[in-house]
């Protein structure tokens, strides 16, 4: 009984501290908006930043659902601070094991969602 009572509290723990969609989802335009940026070209920019775009529109619906509507503009400002954070670490980021973590997470993740990534 009291590994039940443990294992309850800790898992109430976890799912209150974990971030909610729209905040993932912000996350995620940023990661093609940075792509975006580094793509040779123009073809394959144009492709990326539509997902950023579509990631965007969808943190703001989920945002409503959650209770905490934001604004268009206010989702691109932390987009836009997260996409800062992708470009300090330059271009070799595309290499990066944290780069394809979130590469292969957001498009799991649009597939849950429903998110269009894709053209």
């Amino acid at each position: 009984m009291r590994f039940l009572i443990v294992a309850g509290v800790l898992c109430t723990a976890s799912a209150a501290s974990a971030q909610p969609y729209s905040e993932s989802m912000a996350d995620c335009a940023s990661v093609y908006q940075n792509a975006a940026q580094w793509v040779r070209t123009d073809e394959s920019a144009d492709k990326l930043m539509q997902a950023a775009i579509q990631w965007a529109e969808a943190a703001v619906r989920q945002s409503e659902i959650e209770g905490k509507p934001t604004s268009i503009d206010a989702v691109w400002d932390r987009i836009d601070v997260k996409t800062d954070a992708w470009e300090q670490k330059g271009s070799g980021v595309f290499f990066s094991e944290d780069f394809r973590d979130w590469t292969q997470y957001c498009r799991k993740f649009a597939k849950h969602t429903k998110v269009r990534i894709n053209p």
